[in-house]
């Protein structure tokens, strides 16, 4: 079982939920970047899936202890955590990027070099896409699930890591105009991208606490694909 984890540095403080694999040794660390209704129980039922996989897992908590239940407020927080609190989310990955890279937690680097990976949903898809181009560096494969692309500028020219894209074709968040935008500037700075448009199904499509949207179908199929992607990469 995993546990909320807290961790300050450089001054920056930092809370989440963290899943463990049964092996650590050399386990990857996977970024799990949450949707809009914060660190809720799904977010961190995926990190516990990540951890029976193999993967460490870690669902930062964007929102600080916020979350939301209905879309008003979710939409309220997200808007917040991009137009206010943007600068403080960077400063929050970097310090989470620093801590796990630490010699203390039990992470060990696979012969010094830390292997992390993203992941997220809806908003977190966009901090995948969005930390993946900033700190390229650190982050070796990324898997954002309907990021959206407008909401913050990313810079694809910077992406260095394999991506995995997961889209729904019949998302009104996100229209596939936008998709095809992503993959125009993708292939203009020769981003190793791969894009997966599930035809029939709406945003949040893998969320299985949300009947009206869930595919069973689709969520074990894209599942399947990103435990493989990871594996490619990051082991």
């Amino acid at each position: 079982m995993g546990r909320m984890v807290s961790f300050k540095v450089d001054g920056v403080e930092v809370s989440g939920y963290l899943a463990e694999p049964e092996l650590k040794g050399n386990a990857p660390l996977v970024f799990v970047f949450h949707e809009w209704w914060g660190l809720v129980e799904h977010i961190k039922d995926v990190c516990e899936r990540f951890a029976k996989e193999g993967f460490f897992a870690f669902g930062i908590d964007l929102y600080k202890g916020k979350t939301a239940s209905d879309p008003d407020n979710a939409g309220k927080l997200m808007q917040d955590l991009f137009q206010n609190r943007w600068e403080e989310a960077k400063s929050m990955v970097l310090a989470s990027i620093k801590h796990f890279k630490s010699e203390d937690i039990g992470y060990v680097a696979r012969t010094g070099d830390y292997m992390f990976g993203a992941t997220g949903f809806c908003c977190g898809g966009t901090c995948t896409w969005y930390f993946g181009a900033e700190f390229s560096e650190d982050f070796k494969a990324l898997v954002p699930f309907y990021g959206l692309y407008s909401i913050v500028p990313i810079d694809f020219s910077k992406i260095k890591a394999p991506v995995l894209a997961i889209h729904a074709g019949m998302d009104a968040f996100i229209p596939l105009s936008e998709v095809t935008k992503a993959i125009e500037e993708c292939n203009k700075h020769k981003v190793n991208a791969q894009f997966l448009i599930y035809s029939g199904v709406d945003h949040a499509f893998f969320n299985d606490t949300r009947p009206e949207v869930y595919h069973e179908e689709y969520a074990s199929d894209v599942w399947e694909k990103t435990i493989a992607f990871f594996n490619k990469h990051l082991k």
